[in-house]
Protein backbone atom coordinates (compact mmCIF):
# COMPACT_ATOMS: atom_id res chain seq x y z
CA UNK A 1 0.00 0.00 0.00
CA UNK A 2 1.32 3.43 -0.92
CA UNK A 3 2.11 5.81 1.95
CA UNK A 4 2.03 9.55 1.22
CA UNK A 5 3.23 12.35 3.46
CA UNK A 6 1.82 15.88 3.22
CA UNK A 7 3.61 18.62 5.15
CA UNK A 8 1.82 21.83 6.06
CA UNK A 9 4.54 24.46 6.50
CA UNK A 10 3.06 27.37 8.46
CA UNK A 11 4.43 30.82 9.21
CA UNK A 12 2.51 33.55 11.01
CA UNK A 13 -0.77 31.72 10.51
CA UNK A 14 -0.32 31.08 6.78
CA UNK A 15 0.34 27.77 5.03
CA UNK A 16 2.55 27.32 1.97
CA UNK A 17 0.74 25.73 -0.99
CA UNK A 18 1.67 24.78 -4.54
CA UNK A 19 0.08 23.53 -7.74
CA UNK A 20 0.82 20.24 -9.47
CA UNK A 21 1.62 20.72 -13.15
CA UNK A 22 -0.18 18.91 -16.01
CA UNK A 23 1.07 15.38 -16.44
CA UNK A 24 2.40 15.19 -12.88
CA UNK A 25 0.22 12.24 -11.86
CA UNK A 26 -2.61 11.76 -9.39
CA UNK A 27 -2.83 15.42 -8.30
CA UNK A 28 -2.20 17.12 -11.66
CA UNK A 29 -3.78 20.57 -11.82
CA UNK A 30 -4.65 20.63 -8.13
CA UNK A 31 -3.26 22.54 -5.18
CA UNK A 32 -1.73 20.86 -2.12
CA UNK A 33 0.89 21.48 0.53
CA UNK A 34 4.24 19.64 0.23
CA UNK A 35 3.24 16.16 -0.81
CA UNK A 36 5.53 13.20 -1.33
CA UNK A 37 5.75 9.48 -0.78
CA UNK A 38 7.48 7.29 1.80
CA UNK A 39 8.77 5.11 -1.00
CA UNK A 40 10.93 2.67 0.94
CA UNK A 41 9.61 0.31 3.63
CA UNK A 42 10.53 1.54 7.08
CA UNK A 43 10.96 5.20 6.06
CA UNK A 44 9.37 7.39 8.72
CA UNK A 45 6.93 10.12 7.70
CA UNK A 46 9.35 12.64 9.21
CA UNK A 47 12.16 11.46 6.93
CA UNK A 48 9.86 11.46 3.90
CA UNK A 49 8.76 15.04 4.66
CA UNK A 50 12.37 16.22 4.87
CA UNK A 51 13.22 14.51 1.55
CA UNK A 52 10.21 16.03 -0.22
CA UNK A 53 11.17 19.54 0.88
CA UNK A 54 14.84 19.00 0.00
CA UNK A 55 13.90 17.97 -3.54
CA UNK A 56 12.39 21.45 -3.94
CA UNK A 57 15.30 23.26 -2.33
CA UNK A 58 13.68 23.63 1.08
CA UNK A 59 15.16 22.63 4.42
CA UNK A 60 13.03 21.14 7.19
CA UNK A 61 14.38 19.99 10.53
CA UNK A 62 13.10 16.51 11.26
CA UNK A 63 12.85 17.17 15.00
CA UNK A 64 10.30 19.97 14.47
CA UNK A 65 7.81 17.96 12.42
CA UNK A 66 4.57 17.09 14.20
CA UNK A 67 2.19 14.34 13.11
CA UNK A 68 -1.33 15.74 13.01
CA UNK A 69 -3.30 13.31 10.86
CA UNK A 70 -3.31 9.78 9.51
CA UNK A 71 -5.92 9.04 6.85
CA UNK A 72 -6.86 6.05 4.74
CA UNK A 73 -8.07 6.69 1.18
CA UNK A 74 -10.08 4.45 -1.11
CA UNK A 75 -10.61 5.11 -4.83
CA UNK A 76 -13.64 3.24 -6.21
CA UNK A 77 -12.86 4.04 -9.85
CA UNK A 78 -9.97 1.73 -10.67
CA UNK A 79 -9.49 3.46 -14.03
CA UNK A 80 -8.98 6.91 -12.48
CA UNK A 81 -5.49 8.39 -12.62
CA UNK A 82 -5.15 8.43 -8.83
CA UNK A 83 -5.89 4.70 -8.64
CA UNK A 84 -3.42 4.04 -11.43
CA UNK A 85 -0.71 6.08 -9.70
CA UNK A 86 -1.32 5.24 -6.04
CA UNK A 87 -3.46 2.10 -6.02
CA UNK A 88 -7.10 1.80 -5.05
CA UNK A 89 -6.17 2.20 -1.38
CA UNK A 90 -3.41 4.27 0.19
CA UNK A 91 -2.47 5.99 3.44
CA UNK A 92 -1.52 9.62 3.97
CA UNK A 93 0.25 11.24 6.92
CA UNK A 94 -0.42 14.91 7.63
CA UNK A 95 2.56 16.70 9.16
CA UNK A 96 2.71 20.21 10.64
CA UNK A 97 5.85 22.35 10.61
CA UNK A 98 5.70 25.78 12.24
CA UNK A 99 8.29 28.39 11.23
CA UNK A 100 9.34 31.26 13.45
CA UNK A 101 8.51 34.72 12.05
CA UNK A 102 12.21 35.40 11.43
CA UNK A 103 12.90 32.14 9.56
CA UNK A 104 13.32 32.15 5.79
CA UNK A 105 11.78 29.26 3.86
CA UNK A 106 11.51 29.14 0.11
CA UNK A 107 10.90 26.41 -2.43
CA UNK A 108 11.97 26.28 -6.06
CA UNK A 109 9.54 25.08 -8.74
CA UNK A 110 10.15 21.66 -10.25
CA UNK A 111 8.94 20.03 -13.45
CA UNK A 112 5.99 18.65 -11.45
CA UNK A 113 5.16 21.14 -8.68
CA UNK A 114 5.19 24.94 -8.40
CA UNK A 115 4.76 26.89 -5.13
CA UNK A 116 2.00 29.51 -5.45
CA UNK A 117 2.15 31.31 -2.10
CA UNK A 118 1.13 31.53 1.53
CA UNK A 119 -2.54 31.36 2.54
CA UNK A 120 -4.23 32.26 5.82
CA UNK A 121 -7.55 31.19 7.29
CA UNK A 122 -10.33 32.05 4.86
CA UNK A 123 -7.87 32.35 1.94
CA UNK A 124 -7.11 28.68 1.26
CA UNK A 125 -8.34 27.75 -2.28
CA UNK A 126 -10.26 24.61 -1.34
CA UNK A 127 -12.11 24.61 -4.69
CA UNK A 128 -8.77 23.85 -6.37
CA UNK A 129 -7.68 21.20 -3.86
CA UNK A 130 -8.53 17.54 -3.18
CA UNK A 131 -12.05 17.54 -1.76
CA UNK A 132 -11.05 16.04 1.59
CA UNK A 133 -8.81 19.01 2.43
CA UNK A 134 -11.69 21.36 3.23
CA UNK A 135 -12.84 18.92 5.91
CA UNK A 136 -9.64 18.73 7.94
CA UNK A 137 -7.19 21.51 6.95
CA UNK A 138 -8.55 24.21 9.27
CA UNK A 139 -8.76 21.78 12.19
CA UNK A 140 -5.07 20.90 11.87
CA UNK A 141 -3.82 24.37 10.96
CA UNK A 142 -5.79 26.58 13.28
CA UNK A 143 -7.05 24.29 16.07
CA UNK A 144 -4.04 21.94 16.31
CA UNK A 145 -6.25 18.84 16.31
CA UNK A 146 -4.87 15.32 15.97
CA UNK A 147 -7.08 13.48 13.49
CA UNK A 148 -7.53 9.97 12.17
CA UNK A 149 -10.00 8.95 9.51
CA UNK A 150 -10.90 7.57 6.12
CA UNK A 151 -12.10 9.05 2.84
CA UNK A 152 -13.82 7.28 -0.04
CA UNK A 153 -13.61 8.78 -3.54
CA UNK A 154 -14.90 8.08 -7.01
CA UNK A 155 -12.54 10.02 -9.21
CA UNK A 156 -12.24 13.50 -7.70
CA UNK A 157 -15.65 13.30 -6.00
CA UNK A 158 -15.67 12.59 -2.27
CA UNK A 159 -18.45 10.10 -1.51
CA UNK A 160 -18.11 9.63 2.23
CA UNK A 161 -15.71 10.11 5.10
CA UNK A 162 -15.20 9.25 8.73
CA UNK A 163 -13.05 11.53 10.88
CA UNK A 164 -12.27 11.43 14.58
CA UNK A 165 -10.17 13.56 16.88
CA UNK A 166 -7.42 11.66 18.67
CA UNK A 167 -6.48 12.59 22.22
CA UNK A 168 -2.91 13.78 22.87
CA UNK A 169 -2.33 10.80 25.17
CA UNK A 170 -3.37 8.39 22.43
CA UNK A 171 -1.36 10.14 19.75
CA UNK A 172 -0.84 8.92 16.21
CA UNK A 173 2.43 7.01 16.56
CA UNK A 174 0.87 3.63 17.32
CA UNK A 175 -1.30 3.87 14.20
CA UNK A 176 1.71 4.46 11.96
CA UNK A 177 2.44 1.34 9.88
CA UNK A 178 6.07 2.32 9.28
CA UNK A 179 7.08 3.97 12.55
CA UNK A 180 7.96 3.03 16.10
CA UNK A 181 4.95 2.51 18.36
CA UNK A 182 4.28 3.38 21.96
CA UNK A 183 1.98 0.90 23.77
CA UNK A 184 -1.65 1.82 23.20
CA UNK A 185 -3.50 -0.75 25.33
CA UNK A 186 -3.27 -2.09 28.87
CA UNK A 187 -2.95 -5.63 27.51
CA UNK A 188 0.34 -4.83 25.78
CA UNK A 189 3.67 -5.48 27.45
CA UNK A 190 5.07 -2.35 29.14
CA UNK A 191 7.74 -0.40 27.29
CA UNK A 192 10.95 0.52 29.12
CA UNK A 193 12.64 3.55 27.59
CA UNK A 194 16.14 3.46 28.99
CA UNK A 195 19.89 3.78 28.66
CA UNK A 196 21.79 0.62 29.73
CA UNK A 197 24.73 2.70 30.97
CA UNK A 198 22.47 4.63 33.37
CA UNK A 199 22.29 3.30 36.94
CA UNK A 200 18.64 4.37 37.32
CA UNK A 201 17.78 2.48 34.13
CA UNK A 202 19.54 -0.65 35.37
CA UNK A 203 17.79 -0.40 38.73
CA UNK A 204 14.35 -0.29 37.12
CA UNK A 205 15.27 -3.13 34.77
CA UNK A 206 16.34 -5.24 37.75
CA UNK A 207 13.10 -4.43 39.58
CA UNK A 208 11.03 -5.47 36.56
CA UNK A 209 13.02 -8.70 36.19
CA UNK A 210 12.69 -9.50 39.90
CA UNK A 211 8.92 -9.02 39.68
CA UNK A 212 8.71 -11.32 36.65
CA UNK A 213 7.35 -8.56 34.42
CA UNK A 214 7.63 -9.13 30.69
CA UNK A 215 8.46 -5.85 28.99
CA UNK A 216 9.88 -4.37 25.82
CA UNK A 217 13.11 -2.37 25.72
CA UNK A 218 13.79 0.76 23.76
CA UNK A 219 17.30 2.14 24.12
CA UNK A 220 16.58 5.73 23.23
CA UNK A 221 20.15 6.66 22.25
CA UNK A 222 20.04 3.98 19.54
CA UNK A 223 16.36 4.57 18.66
CA UNK A 224 15.56 8.21 19.53
CA UNK A 225 11.97 9.22 20.04
CA UNK A 226 10.39 11.41 17.39
CA UNK A 227 8.84 14.73 18.38
CA UNK A 228 5.36 13.23 18.00
CA UNK A 229 6.31 10.29 20.22
CA UNK A 230 7.63 12.72 22.82
CA UNK A 231 4.36 14.70 22.65
CA UNK A 232 2.40 11.50 23.24
CA UNK A 233 4.74 10.43 26.02
CA UNK A 234 4.49 13.78 27.82
CA UNK A 235 0.68 13.58 27.65
CA UNK A 236 0.83 10.18 29.37
CA UNK A 237 3.49 11.04 31.93
CA UNK A 238 2.31 11.34 35.51
CA UNK A 239 4.15 14.09 37.38
CA UNK A 240 3.71 15.44 40.91
CA UNK A 241 4.81 18.98 40.11
CA UNK A 242 5.86 21.06 37.13
CA UNK A 243 5.15 20.16 33.52
CA UNK A 244 5.44 16.73 31.96
CA UNK A 245 7.62 18.14 29.17
CA UNK A 246 9.94 19.61 31.79
CA UNK A 247 10.11 16.31 33.66
CA UNK A 248 11.29 14.57 30.48
CA UNK A 249 14.27 16.90 30.04
CA UNK A 250 17.51 16.63 32.03
CA UNK A 251 18.59 20.22 31.33
CA UNK A 252 17.02 22.27 34.12
CA UNK A 253 18.23 25.54 32.61
CA UNK A 254 16.49 24.75 29.34
CA UNK A 255 13.32 23.76 31.19
CA UNK A 256 13.24 27.01 33.15
CA UNK A 257 13.81 29.16 30.06
CA UNK A 258 11.66 27.43 27.45
CA UNK A 259 8.04 26.74 26.54
CA UNK A 260 6.92 23.10 26.60
CA UNK A 261 6.92 22.69 22.82
CA UNK A 262 10.50 24.00 22.61
CA UNK A 263 11.61 21.66 25.40
CA UNK A 264 10.31 18.66 23.48
CA UNK A 265 11.90 19.91 20.26
CA UNK A 266 15.25 20.12 22.06
CA UNK A 267 14.90 16.57 23.42
CA UNK A 268 13.93 15.29 19.97
CA UNK A 269 17.02 17.01 18.57
CA UNK A 270 19.34 15.64 21.25
CA UNK A 271 18.33 12.28 22.74
CA UNK A 272 20.89 12.67 25.53
CA UNK A 273 18.60 15.30 27.09
CA UNK A 274 15.86 12.72 27.74
CA UNK A 275 15.35 11.99 31.41
CA UNK A 276 15.52 8.25 32.11
CA UNK A 277 14.25 5.71 32.63
CA UNK A 278 10.60 5.95 31.57
CA UNK A 279 8.12 3.09 31.88
CA UNK A 280 5.04 3.16 29.65
CA UNK A 281 2.01 1.00 30.44
CA UNK A 282 -1.01 1.55 28.24
CA UNK A 283 -1.74 5.27 28.21
CA UNK A 284 0.15 5.95 31.42
CA UNK A 285 3.84 6.64 31.89
CA UNK A 286 6.13 7.31 34.84
CA UNK A 287 9.78 8.07 35.47
CA UNK A 288 11.77 5.42 37.33
CA UNK A 289 13.41 7.97 39.58
CA UNK A 290 14.30 8.79 42.23
CA UNK A 291 13.54 5.07 42.79
CA UNK A 292 12.25 2.20 40.61
CA UNK A 293 9.06 2.13 42.71
CA UNK A 294 8.04 5.45 41.15
CA UNK A 295 7.55 3.61 37.86
CA UNK A 296 6.57 0.17 39.20
CA UNK A 297 3.32 1.63 40.58
CA UNK A 298 1.96 1.60 37.01
CA UNK A 299 1.87 -2.21 37.02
Amino acid sequence: MAVLVQTLVVQEGKVLLGRWKPGSGAFAGRVTALLGAATDPGVSPEAAAVSTAAALGGSLKMTRLRRRGLFGFQELDSSHESAQALGEQYMEHQMLYRLQASEHFQLAPSDRFEPIGWFGQGEIPFDEMPEDDKIWYDRVLFRDHLLRGSFKFRGTALLEHDLEEVSPAQGLCQTDPVGEALPSGEEEAPLLISNPSCSKSRALQEALDAAGVKYRDRFYLQAPLSLSELETLSSRLEVREGSAAGALCRDTGLVEASAEEHILEAVADNAELLQRPVLVKGRRAALGRPSPEDAMRLL
